[in-house]
């Protein structure tokens, strides 16, 4: 019984090696194995008008023939030109990004492109626009030779790129000593500023608590975060901004209070590690830490501003405070150098499903 399977044909559309295949796929499903009865198949279904001189006996010399024929100059040329133009659309969804990768493979293959740095270039000029992804393509591919390593780091990059925290986004800061989140609520300090609480509470709580907006300081600063720069965080839930309080002291421990204000008024915080990382952007899940930013921006090193009178550390710790018969642990902000209780991991909440 013979396939429904199409019988291949050839006219310069395809690389003369695919060609050959796709015969040799259609002769086993027709069961047909003799060498010489492939051969002549594969003869009568190319284009009457690509000349094959008389004598050809073997297969790889029919495929010699098809290379050497213009019709094969013409056909790399064209992959060449798909390949020079082609970008990929990050927001696009579903298995796009398997599909475009195995289309631009195709291509390479048919335009017989093997060296890796013209691979590396080509896949470099895809992303268009995109800063992120091409900073961090090229330097993720600096000295690798191998193609698939060269297309899985493509692959990793556009997923890292789904990670990367951006302004506007709403997150959790997750506490790394005590597990717990920040947090704040509609209720007031009993001393000190008598502002909205700040706290770490637990993720099964409110979770309206522990959602923030993380926003820019600067008009420059507009897309993604980057290690340095200067945000700062709004209450999702009530609206008020967060302050580090340095005229008064945090109700159990005499640190410097945190709280939320109504006023517009807010802490300008510098976003930084103690990891360390290989990228300059701030993603999901990275450890960060949160120091009070209002020095002067001349300075860059950290450790030359640690004892400056404004730069505070958003921090937590096991004390607790009390208000009514409730309890809440304190938030603070303290100066000198990072500790153990200063490092908050940021995530990106995309719905409640994530919380």
């Amino acid at each position: 019984m013979f396939s429904t399977m199409e019988i291949p044909k050839y006219n310069g559309t395809c690389h003369p090696n695919e060609y050959v295949k796709q015969m040799r796929a259609y002769c086993k499903i027709n069961r047909i194995s003799n060498e010489l009865d492939i051969l002549e198949l594969c003869i009568l279904m190319i284009n009457s008008s690509i000349y094959i001189p008389e004598g050809i006996d073997t297969l790889d010399r029919l495929i010699k023939v098809l290379r050497s024929h213009p019709t094969f100059g013409i056909f790399k040329d064209s992959c060449k030109r798909k390949l020079q133009v082609m970008k990929y659309i990050p927001e696009k969804e579903g298995n796009y990004t398997a599909t475009f990768l195995a289309e631009f493979r195709s291509l390479c293959n048919d335009a017989e492109i093997y060296d890796p740095e013209e691979i590396k270039n080509l896949l470099f000029k895809t992303y268009s626009s995109n800063e992120f992804s091409r900073n961090e393509f090229l330097k993720s591919v600096d000295g690798i030779n191998s193609i698939d390593k060269i297309f899985k780091v493509f692959s990793d990059v556009v997923f890292d790129e789904l990670k990367v925290i951006k302004y506007g986004s709403i997150v959790t800061l997750k506490h790394v000593a005590s597990g717990k989140y920040l947090s704040s609520c509609n209720m007031k300090y009993q001393t000190g500023s008598r502002q909205q609480i700040v706290f770490t509470g637990e993720k099964f709580d409110e979770k309206s608590n522990i959602l923030w907006v993380l926003n820019s300081c600067n008009s420059y600063q507009t897309d993604k975060i980057i290690y340095g720069d200067d945000i700062y965080l709004t209450h999702k839930s009530t609206g008020h901004e967060l302050y580090i309080e340095r005229c008064y002291k945090s109700p159990t421990t005499g640190f410097t209070e945190v709280h939320c204000r109504s006023d517009y008024y807010y802490s300008t915080l510098r976003c930084n590690t103690t990891k360390n990382n290989n990228t300059h952007y701030v993603k999901t899940k990275d450890i960060i830490t949160l120091r009070s930013s209002d020095f002067s921006s001349e300075y860059s090193d950290e450790a030359d501003n640690f004892d400056n009178p404004d730069n505070y550390i958003l921090s937590s710790h096991n004390y607790r405070f009390g208000i009514g018969n409730r309890s809440f642990q304190e938030v603070i902000g303290h100066r000198g150098r990072f500790n153990g209780n200063d490092e908050w991991q940021i995530e990106i909440v995309e719905n409640d499903n994530n919380i």
